[in-house]
């Protein structure tokens, strides 16, 4: 998907607000920014079996607690937006305290009511798998006035009005990606980037170089991970990038991922070139294999309170892929033995 390279994924803020997009700048994408949790902080305490008046009168007063600070991509409203997509609907937006972010709301254009939801996916399922490549992504519901406001020319209020699906209640959802300053597209579509990291995963005589292997380690990751969320569009340009010039590798823009029904020939495709693999990443196979039915339901979880994010036909798709890869990854150990990276 080309177009003004931003981009999306997932998060996990709460059990009851569990916390994706897509769409690309030249030079700024967003990445995980906001330290999350999934469970609320716990608090120790001393337990008496009695408690007297003396006791109570000696016993030094609890420490008082911290207060949460407010998250700003949660709550903050929003005061400047501009579309930066061209093939989807995407809005670089301004909150209040400066704070800037990419945002995918479900929109008018094809697939656009669900596109958002795979981007918050992938992060999730990242998050689950030990990766930290998609960067993040949440739920952020806006009120459509709020939004529309926002935009500093009546053509952009105008594009709103049109692209953008507004709930019942006044609300447009989707997802918000912090904003990152400096990332460097990679591409690694191109012919010559190509032919080294294919031989490099697909060569077993070919020496990775010892300053590469990390590189290699998260495309082998990539490949996997694309095929197990189906998502189609890693390869038509500025899907890849490194955060600076030597940074971990950025799975952005996939919100081509956990359609209801993939397309089959670009499926296809990744499945032949996974075939032809012979290095993968043992620690994220291993994460593979620990992933059952109720951990994946956990990781996915829920766009609002008591909505899933995803369909359980969605998400029996996305076992079965994984059961594939496995199988996959089994077969060239039992053929070539384990070349596995880390």
């Amino acid at each position: 998907m080309r177009e003004s390279r931003l981009f999306f994924a997932a998060a996990f803020f709460s059990a009851a607000s569990l916390p994706i997009a897509c769409a690309h700048t030249t030079g700024e994408i967003p990445a995980p920014t906001v330290q999350e949790t999934d469970r609320a902080p716990t608090r120790q305490a001393t337990v008496r079996t009695t408690t007297t008046a003396s006791d109570a009168a000696s016993a030094p007063a609890a420490p008082a607690e911290p207060p949460v600070a407010a998250d700003p991509y949660a709550d903050a409203a929003p005061i400047s937006a501009k579309s930066i997509g061209h093939t989807s609907y995407v809005l670089k937006v301004t909150l209040e305290g400066g704070f800037a972010a990419a945002y995918k709301p479900g929109s008018t254009l094809p697939l656009g009511k669900h596109r958002y939801k795979g981007e918050i996916a992938a992060y999730r399922l990242a998050r689950a798998l030990g990766l930290d490549n998609v960067p993040l992504a949440m739920p952020r519901a806006f009120s459509a006035s709020a939004l529309r406001g926002a935009f500093a020319t009546p053509k952009g209020a105008t594009d709103f009005d049109h692209k953008a699906i507004v709930d019942g209640a006044g609300f447009v959802h989707g997802a918000l990606m912090p904003w990152i300053p400096d990332y460097r597209i990679l591409p690694l579509e191109e012919d010559s980037w190509r032919a080294r990291w294919e031989s490099w995963l697909m060569n077993r005589a070919t020496h990775v170089p010892d300053d590469q292997e990390a590189l290699a380690t998260s495309i082998s990751t990539m490949l996997l991970f694309d095929y197990v969320t189906a998502n189609w569009d890693r390869w038509s340009g500025g899907n890849v990038a490194r955060a600076g010039d030597e940074g971990r590798l950025l799975f952005v823009d996939n919100d081509g991922a956990f359609y209801e029904h993939p397309a089959r020939e670009p499926l296809a495709a990744q499945l032949t070139r996974i075939r032809r693999i012979v290095r993968f990443s043992r620690s994220f196979v291993a994460s593979l294999r620990a992933l059952d039915d109720a951990k994946l339901r956990a990781a996915f979880g829920e766009e609002t309170p008591g909505v899933p994010l995803l369909s359980d036909h969605v998400i029996a798709d996305v076992e079965s892929r994984i059961a594939t890869v496995l199988g996959i990854v089994d077969a060239s150990i039992n053929r070539q033995g384990d070349a596995g990276f880390d």
